[in-house]
């Protein structure tokens, strides 16, 4: 794998509800435009990643924001130590509003917790920590669920459970759970992506990563010298900065891959050498793990099923 075919990957995974389109894959076109390369190219590459199996399945995911809670916010915990973090996941495995967990090497770990609102989120977030023992955390700012451009009836939401941990589903297969025709499955499931009500998230394989190592570099900087300081660190580390969040309060945080543990702590340094950078980390990534099933974006699918079907029965 080459730095092009981790760009792609990374926005199929983390920026998955960026892109709409008919298609069950993330759209090949949209990703392309994104990274200024042509179609085939992404298409193509995304198939690699799969026959290699560094795409283990890819997951739908509701828009959220028909279920109440538009935003998502990822909120970053720092255990005492490895066992405290490892009871922390278990508990954040069967906890609500929890979007995904992921587990860094050493003792952080990090959630992305859906709500309807920041106080929503900072009232989740504080419950959680108190659960689980762990008195410190921070959370980045929001991104947000863009709004579907339909409401979803009784067939749809049936859809969105069927294709909940397998979006390439057999279009058969997923008219007989629904009871509906092949036909009349596969319409309205191409309805669903391109109005932005469900989304495809493809899940890495963490087990076999092709020697990818994803890290964030958490710096904390000078007041007014976050953006200077933002793009000097993208031009010297160059595209393996996929993402980044440069929140108020002296804080940058960059996303970053490479091939070697060595050239993590080497980006670090890079960036603990620029003027203006007071203090900063490196936090790499493991891999995620995944909330129970059902989790509670499941059950909030059946309630919504059961409540069409109510509506039915009442009319």
């Amino acid at each position: 794998m080459d730095s092009t075919d981790v760009l792609i990957f990374c926005e199929m995974s983390f920026k998955y509800f960026d892109y709409s389109g008919r298609n069950r894959r993330p759209s090949s076109k949209g990703i392309g435009e994104k990274l200024g390369l042509d179609e085939r190219t992404v298409r193509l590459r995304i198939r690699k990643m799969e026959r290699e199996g560094f795409i283990q399945y890819y997951q739908s995911v509701p828009n959220l924001r028909l279920l109440g809670q538009p935003l998502a916010y990822l909120c970053n915990f720092q255990a005492t130590d490895v066992a405290a973090k490892q009871r922390a996941i278990g508990m954040f495995c069967e906890a609500e509003d929890i979007i995904d967990i992921a587990d860094y090497l050493g003792e952080s770990l990090g959630v992305t917790v859906s709500a309807a609102s920041e106080e929503d989120a900072q009232q989740t977030m504080a419950k959680l920590a108190n659960q689980v023992k762990i008195p410190r955390f921070i959370y980045l700012p929001p991104r947000q669920f863009p709004s579907p451009l339909r409401s979803l009836d009784k067939l749809d939401w049936q859809l969105v459970k069927s294709l909940r941990y397998d979006a390439l589903k057999a279009t058969e297969e997923v008219a007989r759970e629904t009871g509906s025709t092949r036909r009349m499955a596969d319409y309205a499931i191409g309805k669903l992506f391109e109005s932005q009500a469900l989304f495809t998230r493809a899940i890495i394989n963490a087990k076999d990563s092709k020697g990818i190592i994803f890290y964030s570099l958490n710096l904390n900087v000078e007041e007014g010298k976050q953006d200077r300081i933002m793009s000097d660190l993208r031009t010297a580390l160059g595209e393996r900065v996929w993402w980044t969040f440069n929140p108020p309060g002296g804080t940058a945080i960059l996303f970053v891959f490479s091939t070697s543990i060595g050239r993590a702590e080497d980006d670090l340094l890079e960036a603990l050498s620029r003027s203006g950078v007071i203090a900063g980390s490196l936090t790499i990534f493991k891999g995620w793990v995944e909330p129970k099933r059902p989790s509670w974006i499941d059950r909030r699918v059946e309630e919504k099923i059961r409540g069409q079907l109510s509506q039915v029965s009442t009319n």
